[in-house]
């Protein structure tokens, strides 16, 4: 059966198959939880958004009202 790994922040940090029968533990200061369904994804920490990540996913359109905006 899968498991998610949280840790004390209740994070998912892993996943896991496990007979729940087999010695295992999870790491110091973590907790296995039956998760058959997925709902604990692991977690990741949020990137900041770069400024050239947003301009890159803009039209030409919506660049030059921005230009536009910025010459007033």
């Amino acid at each position: 059966m899968q498991y998610a790994i949280l840790n004390s922040e209740g994070q998912c940090i892993n996943r896991v198959l496990w007979d729940g029968e087999t010695q295992w533990q999870p790491p110091e200061g973590c907790t296995a939880v039956a998760d058959p369904d997925n709902l604990h994804p692991i977690y990741a920490e949020p990137q900041p958004e770069s400024a050239a990540d947003t301009l890159a996913t803009l039209t030409e359109e919506q660049k030059a009202a921005l230009l536009a905006l910025l010459q007033q």
